[in-house]
């Protein structure tokens, strides 16, 4: 494959030197100035690896990172690489660009790591001799059928948020290295270098969600990007992220003279704001959150806006159907589009009540321990997910295919009221007290025997500090905490209730929380220290009528377990040496909307404490 890629990169230079796509009077144009609409999905998981997306989650393995470092500290890092050739041989083959293009699509966004490229130790700085060989295959594949290719750094040097999905959970250090600032824009200036003259590259977007600064900092590092790409004389699309807040800071730009750029945001409602993942907050979303932009992009002479990355996910949400509007609207501003994502795989197979992916496994799956089995068995198990039997969410394929109109917004159920205020305060047991943390709406409690019905608000327990309600007593010395969760309004597909530890009542505290979702899933959730970013595992699927969740603490370490009919599962752990004579132990309510207060109604309350 190396030696045939090397020669089609030569032969693109030639053929495609005057054929870039380019921006012109906010629309995506090819040089026969015809508008190109951009319309595609992610490669995700491929090139850069998320476990959610492997069905890898709770296994003990948090992020690419941990995983590749299990595989380099058992095996070699040579005998790693070469697992890894193979995972990614099989994860993606030529017959998933064609899957692809039959959903109508015309364009892919490539995730990648920026260690797939460079030595990240080396200096002076160095590209891997096999650097290319996925991106250019990727660019060829896309090439014969007439489509396109975004390059997406994904994950940065010193990674740029410290979520697992830039490689590394808890690591964020591009914006105060000077030398991983540097590997990223010489990389980029190596990544212009190979493909400033190919054609079926679209796009270079040049940090995937880089949240883990400010945006003066995220600023600086993408004008300088640009400047290296700009020098080699690369008049590709360059593509700016945007930050949590937006993209207004990148305005009045002078010390650059910036030409043929766009910016992206990636808008998930109902998962990461506007509520609950239902048809009226896609509605909403539609109806007045992409009005707001659209509004605001005349502010920036009507650049393009690229969505990186959007998923209705579920059907009860709206399904394909909702897609197809998404779709429909981005094209009909001339903003691409790309949809997160073409393969998750999940335990039981099938799309069920919605997936992330356009396709999934069709079967239960069975995954190996990398940390103990053979490497014989891993190679075997990355072998195999070449030879996977798929289905394809056909709900998603018809309606981005079909000319069938989609039914009015104006037919979707509105929006229920919202509770805003809490129905009762009751005075809490003594010993017992409440704390709205991280100020989010006023909660409350009614008490009613040993049944309690607790109102929170708050954006999320996640990330580096908290937003929710804690009804809590503090515990010297050993004790279990049990308590049954009968049940938590769906304010949000993210809402939480559940049990809790925590070092102090600040937002930042480090903590452990084992939490029902509205769905019934479970969560296995911890801060280590205070002010590092969170992590979590996921739990089993549980029964609000007879699931019971128990936390018991041993000396320094408590132990969280879950009670699912007639066992207990341990579902995780922290160590709690040096947090103190005592800690907080109580319940945690999340609305995951801090627009309004979710419900939980806690019963079978019980604690206690060993002599």
């Amino acid at each position: 494959m190396k030696i045939f890629i090397y020669v089609f990169s030569i032969s693109m230079t030639l053929v495609h030197s005057k054929n870039l796509l380019y921006v012109d009077d906010g629309k995506i144009k090819n040089h026969k100035e015809q508008t190109i609409y951009m319309k595609g999905c992610n490669l995700g998981n491929w090139l850069m690896l998320e476990m959610w997306m492997l069905d890898y989650a709770g296994r003990g393995i948090a992020d690419q990172y941990e995983f590749l470092k299990t595989l380099s500290d058992r095996f070699g890092e040579e005998e790693a690489n070469l697992l890894m050739d193979t995972y990614r041989n099989n994860w993606i083959k030529e017959k998933d660009f064609d899957i692809i293009k039959s959903f109508g699509m015309n364009t892919i966004r490539l995730p990648f790591d920026y260690k797939l490229l460079m030595h990240p130790n080396k200096m002076p700085f160095q590209l891997r001799d096999d650097a290319w060989e996925w991106i250019d295959w990727t660019i060829e594949m896309a090439r014969k059928r007439g489509m396109y290719v975004i390059l997406d750094m994904h994950g940065a040097p010193g990674r740029q948020s410290g979520m697992d999905h830039s490689g590394r959970v808890g690591y964020n250090k591009l914006w105060s290295n000077k030398k991983y600032q540097d590997q990223t824009i010489w990389l980029w200036d190596q990544i212009s270098m190979r493909y400033k003259d190919n054609a079926t590259v679209a796009a270079y977007d040049i940090m995937n969600e880089p949240w883990g600064s400010n945006e003066n900092n995220l600023k600086k590092i993408v004008l300088k990007c640009y400047k290296s790409i700009r020098k080699n004389k690369d008049n590709h699309i360059i593509i700016f992220p945007g930050h949590t807040s937006g993209i207004d800071f990148y305005k009045n730009i002078r010390s650059v003279n910036l030409k043929n750029i766009i910016y992206t945001m990636h808008f998930y409602p109902g998962f990461f704001g506007w509520g609950t993942p239902k048809p009226y907050v896609h509605a909403e979303f539609l109806l007045e959150g992409l009005k707001f932009w659209e509004e605001k992009m005349k502010s920036f002479d009507n650049a393009p806006l690229l969505i990186g990355e959007f998923n209705v996910v579920l059907k009860d949400a709206g399904g394909g159907e909702m897609m197809r509007r998404y779709f429909d609207y981005y094209e009909s501003l001339g903003w691409p589009a790309t949809m997160w994502s073409y393969k998750v795989l999940n335990s039981n197979g099938g799309i069920g009540e919605g997936s992330w992916g356009m396709i999934t496994n069709k079967n239960k799956l069975s995954s190996p321990d990398i940390r103990s089995v053979t490497k014989k068995e891993i190679f075997k198990w990355f072998s195999n997910l070449g030879n996977l039997e798929h289905i394809i969410d056909e709900d998603l394929k018809f309606w981005l295919t079909t000319n069938k109109p989609t039914s009015s917004l104006d037919s979707i159920p509105k929006r229920p009221p919202k509770l805003l205020l809490p129905e009762s305060n009751d005075a809490l047991p003594e010993n017992w007290h409440a704390r709205d943390i991280g100020k989010p709406l006023r909660g409350g409690q009614r008490l009613e025997n040993n049944r309690w019905t607790i109102y929170g608000g708050g954006n999320d327990i996640w990330n580096e500090s908290d937003q929710f309600r804690f009804v809590h007593t503090k515990l010297e010395g050993d004790f279990n905490f049990s308590v049954k969760v009968d049940s938590i309004k769906d304010t949000h597909h993210y809402a939480k209730a559940g049990i809790m530890i925590r070092k102090n009542l600040r937002k930042n505290s480090s903590h452990g929380i084992l939490n029902l979702f509205p769905s019934g899933n479970s969560e296995f959730g911890f801060r280590e220290k205070d002010g590092a970013t969170m992590r979590a595992e996921s739990g089993p699927q549980l029964d609000f009528s007879t699931s019971i969740l128990r936390a018991e603490r041993l000396n320094n370490e408590v132990y969280f377990y879950v009670k699912n009919g007639s066992q207990w599962d341990k579902v995780g752990r922290i160590d709690v040496k040096g947090w103190g004579k005592s800690i907080y132990v109580g319940l945690a309510t999340l609305s995951h909307d801090n627009n309004q207060l979710t419900t939980a109604v806690y019963s079978d309350i019980e604690i206690k404490q060993r002599k």
